[in-house]
């Protein structure tokens, strides 16, 4: 074989490993769908049950939660304590729309409802509306929330 012969060969090789290596790191397996998918199967009860230690822990350290109508809250020790300022919660439900990515991000698109009970209101009120959440697989194989937005599907009132 030639060297022109042999770069050649080696060359094809590298691109034919790099084709590969990306398609791969480009699929969302469906274990890890099931990992993102987790995340939205537990959310409803780890609010209802106000479990928030365990909400947060759903973070990465660095996450960013955008709540709409306040400013983005920035790392998990904030998400953490903006959980305990929540109102008293009497039904709070999430469904998973649509999820998608690849093999290290994934994002998924939900619709939730909720009832809280303000302090100085008469009775519940009740909102609805739609999430849209960005997550990191971890080195771990795990997958962590890093960004969060959400709002109101409902008009603003006067």
């Amino acid at each position: 074989m030639t060297i022109p012969s042999v770069v050649t060969l080696v060359l094809a090789a590298a691109l034919v490993t790099t084709s590969v290596e990306q398609t791969q790191a480009q699929i969302l397996s469906e274990k890890d769908r099931a990992g993102v998918r987790a995340f939205a199967d537990r959310d409803s009860a780890l609010v209802m049950s106000r479990n928030w230690d365990g909400l947060a822990a759903e973070y990465a350290v660095d996450a960013v939660r955008m709540p709409p109508n306040a400013p983005a809250i920035q790392g998990r020790a904030a998400i953490r304590r903006a959980f305990e300022q929540l109102p008293p919660i009497s039904r709070f439900s999430f469904h998973l729309v649509h999820l998608d990515g690849d093999g290290t991000t994934a994002y998924l698109r939900g619709t939730y409802t909720v009832t809280v009970t303000l302090p100085g209101l008469p009775k519940p009120i009740m909102d609805a509306g739609k999430v849209l959440a960005v997550f990191r697989k971890q080195p771990n194989g795990t997958w962590l929330c890093v960004a969060e937005a959400w709002n109101s599907d409902l008009p603003p009132s006067q």
